[in-house]
């Protein structure tokens, strides 16, 4: 009895270690802002994931594991996980003087897509708005009054608005690609060509649930959408047959 109970006792530890969650923020230790798609790596398990648009992070991981945090533009730096709190990791730009801890993981094409876009890009995405606030000097006043409403109604300010938000969706949708992919679902579902095309744009996949859903979640997805599409939309009328 006191076998199986030890035993019992040591798989309830197992489990508990395994299914422990690192949570954390990313953000510029100049600005305090968040930094958006900011690789963290385990360099224990190999696990990855990226920053959402607040910096925030979830990462499956254990209690000690060395995390590595990558950006483009920024020091590379490692932190050990404690997965009873909430990490707080801040990143400073390269021309600020840090002891730099370099990494050289294996990226998905996803991560190395994204870091060369952010590189290609980096002056349209790293354009800031001005912003109405208060100069001490010379006696005090509020600067960016007459420039903030004039550049809001700017030609190149409305551009770059609309590349910033095209940038974010082509991202997000490129991530969206790596999970759900073509040849796990015609695995699934069987379909294949123009009823594989047709299918999977009837059940697009939102962003937020690509990144937190694991793999067997996508596959019970899919699965329950291809039930829902064999089901006839109008009497007499059968869904789409495979090719």
């Amino acid at each position: 009895m006191r076998i199986a109970l030890l035993t019992c006792f040591t798989l309830l530890i197992a489990l508990s270690v395994h299914s422990q969650t690192l949570r954390g923020i990313v953000i510029d230790g100049e600005t305090k802002q968040p930094l958006y798609l900011v690789n963290a790596i385990d360099n224990a398990s190999s696990q990855s994931t990226a920053t959402d648009e607040r910096g925030a992070f979830v990462l499956p991981t254990k209690n000690g594991d060395v995390i590595s945090f990558s950006y483009i533009g920024y020091h590379t730096i490692q932190r050990l996980a404690a997965t009873d709190s909430v990490l707080t990791v801040s990143m400073f730009p390269l021309s600020v003087s840090l002891q730099e801890y370099i990494l050289h993981p294996d990226y998905t094409p996803y991560q190395k897509d994204s870091a060369e876009m952010a590189t290609r890009y980096s002056t349209e995405l790293n354009k800031k708005p001005i912003k109405i606030g208060f100069n001490s000097a010379n006696g005090g006043g509020f600067s960016g009054l007459i420039g903030a409403p004039v550049q809001k109604m700017s030609k190149s300010y409305k551009l770059n608005k609309k590349f910033q938000e095209n940038y974010k969706k082509d991202q997000e949708q490129k991530y969206i690609d790596t999970r759900y992919t073509p040849e796990l679902t015609t695995a699934l579902t069987g379909y294949a060509g123009d009823s594989l095309a047709i299918f999977m744009n009837t059940y697009p996949m939102e962003y937020k649930f690509a990144r937190s859903a694991t793999d067997l979640e996508i596959k019970m997805w899919i699965r329950q959408n291809y039930k829902d599409y064999l089901k006839p939309k109008k009497p007499g009328i059968a869904p789409t047959g495979k090719k």
